[in-house]
């Protein structure tokens, strides 16, 4: 898997010196940024062992205290391009947004699961 992230600046989304290409299988069994966790939560998805069928991802919403911590404030557009043996299948764009917590973040009520 490549992955490339985009930075929001000047009314479009430009590149951003992050990217990555990466062992998906292997970093879904390092539980890297608890993606396995996050998807044993709210998936039916196995990253290794993916068959033909349908697979949903609902409230998938991440632990960030698995992330770097000091990602420039801003608007963030984050690319994924599944491939094998360089034969692309499939291509994923996730848009966010990094902003600063508010004052009285510990008076937000949590979600229920």
């Amino acid at each position: 898997m490549d992955v490339q992230v985009y930075k929001f600046s000047s009314n479009e989304y430009r590149f951003f010196p992050v990217t990555v290409s990466l062992n998906v299988c292997a970093e879904y069994f390092r539980n890297s940024c608890d993606v396995k966790t996050i998807l044993a939560r709210v998936s039916n998805m196995n990253l290794c062992n993916m068959k033909k069928g349908y697979y949903y991802i609902k409230d998938g919403l991440p632990d960030y205290s698995k992330f770097p911590p000091h990602i420039p404030r801003g608007l963030y557009k984050m690319s994924f391009e599944y491939k094998y043996y360089e034969k692309y299948y499939a291509k994923l764009d996730f848009y966010g947004e990094v902003k600063d917590k508010p004052i009285d973040w510990k008076k937000i009520p949590k979600r229920r699961n």
